[in-house]
C-alpha cells in the first residue's frame, strides 16, 4: 500500500505540467458560440475540432487542479491533530501559496498594462485600450469580480474553498455517503444552477472527502479505467456536437464528460510514469507550472496571437497553424523568462510563485515555512 501513496504522490507531481498545457490550449481561442453543423467543409471541421480540444477537452485540467487542492488540503492529516491548531496552519500556508500571489500576479498585470500603455504612447504608437479600460475599474476588479489576470479566478475560488476547508471534515467522518451525495447533487445541480461555485466547490470537496477517508484515488481511476475511457470517448464528441444549441446539452453532457475525462487522462499518466525519460522531465518541469499559469495571459498570449496574425494573416490554414503553434510559442516563452529569473532572482520568483519553486539550499527555510 505504501508503493501505492507513493505512487498517488508522484502523480500529483508529474500531472501537473501536461495539465497546464492543456490550460494553454484551452485559452488560445475564445468560445465561438456558433452551433456545430451537419457538414464535413473544411471551417465548419476546424470549428468543431478546436471546440472539442478547447473548450470540452481542456477544462478536465481545471477540474484535476481543483481536485488536487481538495486532497492536499488533508493529505496526510492524523485524526488526533484535527482542531483550531491544525486550520490556522493550514490558512497560514495558504496565505504564502495563494493569497499573497493571488494579490501579487493581478497588480503586477496592473503595472504592466500602466508601463506597456506609457512606452507606446511615448514612442507613438497607438494600442488597444480595452487593457487600459479594465484597469480603470479599480480594485474589486482587479482582485475579485475579474480579476485583471483572468486566469487566477482560480486562485480567487481555491482562497474561498480554502477558508470553508475545515468544515468538511466531521460530515465526510460521519455521514460519508451522504455527504458523497450531496457533493454529486450540488455538482450536476452546476447544469441549472449558475452559481459560480458549484462544479468548483464539488470537485475541491470530492477531492478533500477522498483524502479524509484516506482512499487512493490512483486505484479507483484504475478500477474503472475501461468503461471511463469508454464514456469519455463517447461524450467528448457528443458534447461538441450540441455545441451552441439552444437547450444547452452541450453543458449537459460536458458534465457527463469531465469525471470519465480526468480518470481517462490520469490512467494515460499512470502509464507514461513508467517511462524514465518521461517520469523525470515531468517532475522537473513541476515547478514551472505555476509560473506558467500566472504569467501567460499578460501579453505573452495575446502578442504571441498577434504575432501569428501578422505573419500568416487570417485563412483556415493560418488559423489552424495559429491554434496548434500559438501554445507552444506561449510556453516555450513562459519557460525562457521563468529560467532566466530563477537564474537572476530566485527568491522574488520563489515568493511570486508560492514557494513553489526548486532553489538552492539557501532558500530551504522559506520552502519547509510556507510548503
Amino acid at each position: 500500500m505504501g508503493h501505492l501513496t507513493d505512487r498517488q504522490s508522484a502523480l500529483i507531481k508529474t500531472m501537473r505540467f501536461p495539465l497546464i498545457v492543456l490550460v494553454l490550449y484551452e485559452h488560445s481561442v475564445r468560445t465561438y458560440n456558433a452551433p456545430i453543423r451537419l457538414s464535413l467543409d473544411s471551417a465548419n471541421l476546424f470549428h468543431f475540432f478546436t471546440e472539442m480540444i478547447s473548450h470540452f477537452l481542456c477544462p478536465i485540467a481545471v477540474a484535476w487542479f481543483f481536485f488536487f487542492s481538495g486532497f492536499l488540503f488533508y493529505h496526510n492529516l492524523q485524526e488526533d491533530e484535527y482542531g483550531w491548531g491544525w486550520a490556522t496552519r493550514k490558512w497560514n500556508r495558504r496565505v504564502h501559496s495563494i493569497l499573497i500571489p493571488h494579490l501579487f500576479w493581478n497588480l503586477l498585470n496592473v503595472l504592466m498594462v500602466l508601463l506597456v500603455t506609457w512606452i507606446f504612447n511615448r514612442i507613438g504608437i497607438i494600442i488597444n485600450s480595452d487593457q487600459m479600460v479594465v484597469v480603470r475599474k479599480g480594485l474589486l476588479f482587479w482582485f475579485i469580480s475579474g480579476p485583471i489576470d483572468f486566469p487566477l479566478w482560480y486562485l480567487r475560488d481555491l482562497i474561498i474553498l480554502s477558508l470553508l476547508a475545515p468544515a468538511f471534515y466531521y460530515p465526510v467522518k460521519k455521514w460519508p455517503w451522504i455527504s458523497l451525495a450531496v457533493i454529486l447533487i450540488l455538482y450536476i445541480a452546476s447544469f441549472k444552477i449558475d452559481f459560480f461555485l458549484f462544479p468548483n466547490f464539488s470537485l475541491f470537496s470530492l477531492g478533500a472527502w477522498m483524502s479524509i477517508r484516506k482512499d487512493n484515488f490512483v486505484v479507483i481511476c484504475r478500477r474503472i479505467k475501461y468503461p471511463a475511457a469508454a464514456m469519455a470517448f463517447f461524450l467528448l464528441p457528443v458534447a461538441t456536437f450540441f455545441h451552441g444549441s439552444q437547450y444547452e446539452y452541450d453543458t449537459f453532457f460536458r458534465l457527463l464528460f469531465i469525471p470519465s475525462g480526468m480518470i481517462t487522462f490520469l490512467n494515460l499518466c499512470d502509464k507514461l510514469y513508467d517511462v524514465d525519460w518521461h517520469r523525470n522531465l515531468m517532475l522537473k518541469l513541476t515547478e514551472t507550472v505555476f509560473f506558467i499559469y500566472a504569467a501567460h495571459e499578460i501579453y505573452i498570449l495575446g502578442w504571441t496571437k498577434g504575432l501569428f496574425l501578422r505573419i500568416f494573416g487570417q485563412t483556415l490554414a493560418a488559423r489552424w497553424i495559429s491554434y496548434l503553434f500559438v501554445p507552444v510559442v506561449t510556453l516555450a516563452v513562459c519557460l525562457a523568462l521563468f529560467y532566466l529569473l530563477k537564474r537572476i532572482m530566485p527568491r522574488t520568483l520563489s515568493f511570486a510563485c508560492g514557494w513553489r519553486t526548486v532553489h538552492s539550499e539557501s532558500y530551504s527555510k522559506y520552502e519547509q515555512k510556507y510548503l
